[in-house]
């Protein structure tokens, strides 16, 4: 009589074991791609610009330097300089976010949410997603006018030289 009631919990028991055991392996391989993404956290990655003036590197965490070539201001003038370092700039952004979602994507698909397994608790995908924004949109160029080099002081002496009346 004591099989009766010890076979259904026998065969529950290793159903519950093996679904935990499952649950562990996909653990270990989520715990691995994690590993894997940190480590691209710190992959330095090199673009240049389309002129070929400004290169930028960095990492997902951001721009760790910006090299302006050494004839770059003999080659283009200061706004196209300005141009190219926010061209190469959001390149570099473009790039690492790509590198920060090929690396994270792994983890939002075979495991189980948090929250499907515990009522209540936090998302697990939704963390992830908020840790992948999109690229910030190219900001559009500012050109602003250069400083006057003509002092506009209302002096008489000042008049006197910028309407150069000591020629006449």
């Amino acid at each position: 009589m004591n099989d009766d009631w010890s076979a259904p919990t026998w065969a529950s028991n290793d159903a519950l074991r093996a679904q935990i055991d499952s649950m562990l392996d996909t653990f270990n391989t989520e715990k691995a791609a994690l590993l894997d993404a940190q480590s691209h956290a710190t992959e330095l990655v090199s673009v240049w610009s389309a002129d070929g003036l400004v290169r930028v590197s960095g990492t997902i965490a951001g721009v760790s330097e910006v090299h302006i070539a050494a004839d770059a201001f003999k080659k283009t003038t200061p706004e196209s300089l300005g141009s190219s370092v926010t061209e190469a700039i959001s390149e570099l952004t473009r790039q690492t976010s790509q590198i920060q979602q090929q690396a994270l994507s792994s983890l939002t698909g075979s495991m189980p949410d948090l929250s499907d397994l515990v009522p209540g608790a936090p998302s697990m995908k939704d963390l992830i997603a908020q840790l992948t924004p999109p690229p910030p949109p190219l900001p559009e160029p500012v050109v602003e006018a250069a400083p006057s080099l003509v002092d506009d002081t209302d002096d008489d002496e000042g008049d006197y030289f910028r309407n150069r009346s000591y020629l006449r």
